[in-house]
């Protein structure tokens, strides 16, 4: 028992070491929620972006992106720091990129701009670019490398109005019956190891008129691999509410060192969901859902009625955070008119 113990602090150790270094292998792109005020003006939540060292091998820094949206070219663009993390440049006041691949740069690690010179964050002129329409909107972030590949990468821009109501829902262990099994599990082909109702809940609470956002600590380069098990899940004739899907901004060994060996996952997903809810004008958070302490944490922080919130545990029974009342999926479904009050939409 004492060399399994040991066996496992030193993979974790050994994890943590190496989750330092530059381990972005693999790209991928986080949702955007995106929220238009009665006068027209859109603000987004930040456009995260990464394209890995699987997909581009040489030093990343410089490398254009474009951006297209709905299947439509946008004047707006971003550029690859040395990490492969997509930032718009702020010294150009029309919100484009003219900058140029170099290559020795890059691999000298000179090709960053100062903070002050990026952000991840589109202005109100850059998304009025866009085309946006209410509802989901595709977004295709693409790289013409200077060996003459295009590498791209895809995500979603869910537009709403300012008045929208948001349910958060953690995603390992609340949607699937465990972190880690409802992890590999899935990606195995083996089973989709969700808790039984999940489906037919989420999409009648959707039906009320609240928007379903989908939080997790996996890594951002995960983010084609959890689109695509969520909106497979299906409980007929139900299916899985479309939603934002947020994860983590960091590579896959950084996210599992967050989430098991430092055991802080909860400043992460507050400080995602706080960007979030400083798009509104109220707080636009209704209700959530988790199934760790840190879930509850990081609602609880959002100012969430504690009613509200529920745990979900591993054998499918919830706990109201406020009441420490039992409940379970059927008695949800069964209730959730009253619950959640149908919205105006």
């Amino acid at each position: 028992m004492a060399r399994v113990s040991m066996s496992a602090i030193c993979v974790f150790i050994f994890i943590g070491d190496i989750a330092k270094a530059d381990n972005n292998f693999l790209t991928g792109a986080n949702d955007i929620i995106a929220v238009v005020d009665e006068d027209g003006d859109i603000k987004a939540s930040p456009f995260n972006v990464q394209f890995g060292k699987k997909d581009i091998w040489l030093p990343r820094s410089g490398h254009v992106v474009s951006l297209e949206v709905n299947e439509k070219d946008v004047p707006v663009g971003m550029v690859l720091d040395n990490e492969g993390q997509a930032y718009f440049p702020t010294l150009k006041s029309d919100g484009s990129s003219n900058r140029q691949y170099r290559f020795w740069s890059a691999l000298l690690g000179m090709g960053n701009p100062s903070p002050k010179h990026r952000t991840n964050s589109a202005t109100s002129s850059q998304l009025s670019r866009f085309g946006l329409q209410m509802g989901p909107n595709p977004i295709l972030y693409r790289v013409t490398t200077s060996s003459g590949s295009i590498v791209t990468t895809s995500a979603v821009i869910h537009l709403m109005n300012n008045t929208a109501k948001l349910v958060v829902s953690d995603i390992d262990g609340t949607v699937t019956r465990s972190n880690i099994r409802g992890m590999i599990l899935p990606a195995l082909g083996l089973s989709d190891w969700k808790h039984n109702g999940v489906v037919e809940l989420y999409r009648k609470i959707a039906n009320q008129g609240y928007q379903i956002v989908y939080l997790t600590n996996r890594a951002i380069g995960q983010s084609d691999m959890t689109r695509e098990y969520i909106y497979s899940l299906a409980e007929a004739p139900y299916k899985m509410p479309r939603g934002p899907v947020l994860l983590q901004i960091e590579s896959l060994l950084g996210a599992l060192q967050t989430e098991v060996i430092v055991g802080q996952p909860e400043v992460n997903k507050i400080a995602a969901l706080n960007r979030v809810k400083g798009l509104f004008p109220e707080n636009p958070f209704f209700s959530g859902f988790g199934n760790k302490a840190w879930d509850i944490l990081a609602y609880k922080a959002l100012n969430i009625d504690p009613d509200m919130i529920f745990s979900v545990g591993e054998d499918s029974i919830l706990i109201s955070e406020g009441t420490r009342i039992f409940t379970n999926y059927t008695d949800l479904m069964e209730r959730v008119s009253i619950m959640y009050p149908l919205l105006n939409v």
